[in-house]
């Protein structure tokens, strides 16, 4: 069972490596908006990540379109003209993108969980979400994340416990200070 506290922190951390994820240079300010449910996310490609431990298994999805805004960000991001990127560039752009956003996120619950394991990006077609709800889903949660320049992504959790989850978000948004030890003196 997961408890409240522990949806809230997971909503939140949802949303925080998202727009951690997608910040660049070129795009430095992203909204992000909470969705009631996956409908509002329509028939997108996503990339597709896990997150395991001994009392919950994770899926984080990165959807989004071949649209001209997400060809841009991707551009722009990369300093290429949006017309002389090819499409493996931007596959392998977004798929390190959302690589990013399982990381951020299996980093952040390290501080709670122990042994976490992670796999490796899978690009799948959108017909393929039907398949995430095979397993029994606990808890999701769906934000959408966009620029000022038309470009949009969403991101998807989808949470499956074998034991009890809780742990306090606050946590999460007050980080210890680092302390500096054992510096080292050049001679």
């Amino acid at each position: 069972m997961i408890s409240e506290r522990a949806k809230n922190g997971f909503k939140n951390l949802l949303s925080r490596c998202l727009e951690e994820s997608l910040r660049s240079s070129a795009y430095p300010a992203w909204t992000m908006e909470p969705l009631a449910d996956a409908k509002e996310i329509g028939n997108r490609q996503f990339i597709m990540l896990t997150v395991s431990s001994y009392d919950f298994r994770m899926v984080v999805l990165l959807h989004f379109s071949r649209n001209e805004p997400s060809l841009k960000y991707v551009a722009d991001t990369l300093q290429l003209a949006p017309g002389a990127m090819e499409q493996s560039r931007f596959d392998d752009y977004l798929s390190e993108v959302g690589n990013t956003f399982c990381g951020a996120y299996k980093r952040e619950l390290g501080k709670f969980f122990p042994h976490l394991g992670m796999s490796t990006p899978n690009m799948l077609a959108a017909e393929s979400l039907s398949y995430v709800k095979t397993w029994p889903v606990e808890f999701e949660t769906h934000l959408r994340a966009h620029d000022e320049d038309q470009a949009q992504f969403f991101g998807s959790l989808y949470i499956a416990s074998t034991g009890d989850i809780d742990f306090d978000p606050q946590e999460l948004s007050n980080p210890v200070e680092e302390v500096e030890t054992g510096a080292l003196e050049m001679f």
